[in-house]
């Protein structure tokens, strides 16, 4: 029998509550269509603090105490690793106006409410792709319930693909002072991608328990990617490999904030509850970090 130490233990337990704020986000999609306004707040808020401990923390603090060209060096290798694979991540092409001009002005079938959260399920990001919007305003017969369906479990798969990194870097944050913090920041930033899961499968099928739990099935990549690695290489890791670990996190962080929710929080037009949410999510983290100190 498997008997894990505490800070095993304490590492699943911080990627499952991170994991499952994917749950709270799609809670919230079901339950009320949040705004353009509502979701920039929202993306700015994990921006902010994900961005802030990147920096401050793994970057800048990691780097005075444990080598600064070292440090950066390997923060600047998580970044680029997560850019160079990005691209390789499943995603559904939407092309709006070629369906415009295509089809013409079909009638919209889809309720009011189910467009308003279909909106908010498209993503772009800094590597070209786009994660789709059906049911625009030009509704074309391909987009069926059985076709948004599948574009609900695609978006799933590509935030479980997603999702797989930021399982690694809160199990080796966790066997740091750090660790909650790192767990908060990814929880942040798991609440608008709850939002992308679970809108189409709600539109589609109408079912508030299947759009919830697809979107909980994302997120329970985390914990899984936190058990594989802990199975894999064990908490027998010293701490100088463990802080340059946390380095790469760090540049893992970045990137998604670059490359994924600035486009994101960019889409929605509201720049101002953007920035708004940056400045929140960025006090909220230094504050955080201060009462750790």
């Amino acid at each position: 029998t498997m008997v894990w130490t505490a800070d095993e233990a304490r590492s699943l337990e911080l990627s499952l509550l991170a994991g499952m704020a994917s749950s709270l986000g799609a809670v919230f999609a079901v339950l009320k269509s949040p705004t353009e306004a509502t979701l920039a707040c929202l993306l700015g808020v994990a921006i902010g603090v994900m961005a802030c401990l990147s920096f401050v923390e793994l970057l800048v603090k990691n780097g005075m105490e444990n080598g600064f060209v070292t440090i950066a060096s390997v923060t600047t290798s998580g970044a680029a690793t997560y850019l160079l694979l990005a691209p390789l991540v499943p995603d559904i092409r939407w092309t709006e106006e070629k369906e415009k001009q295509a089809e013409g002005g079909r009638k919209n079938d889809c309720m009011p409410e189910q467009q308003a959260l279909l909106r908010k399920s498209a993503s772009t990001d800094l590597m070209g792709r786009r994660i789709l919007v059906v049911c625009g305003k030009d509704k074309t017969s391909r987009h069926s319930p059985e076709h948004l369906v599948r574009l609900g479990v695609l978006m799933a798969v590509t935030m479980t693909l997603h999702n797989l990194p930021e399982g690694l870097a809160v199990a080796y944050s966790s066997f740091t002072k750090i660790g909650p913090t790192v767990a908060f920041a990814i929880a942040m930033h798991n609440i608008p991608e709850g939002i992308i899961v679970a809108a189409p499968v709600f539109a589609a099928t109408g079912s508030r328990w299947k759009a919830v739990a697809l979107a909980t099935a994302s997120g329970l990549s985390e914990p899984l990617a936190a058990l594989a690695s802990l199975l894999l290489i064990g908490s027998n890791i010293t701490s100088r490999v463990l802080q340059h670990m946390m380095g790469f996190v760090g540049g893992v962080m970045l990137a998604v904030c670059g490359a994924e929710l600035w486009p994101e929080g960019k889409r929605c037009h509201q720049d101002g509850h953007l920035f708004l949410g940056i400045f929140m999510g960025a006090a909220l983290m230094l504050t955080t970090l201060m009462y750790n100190t």
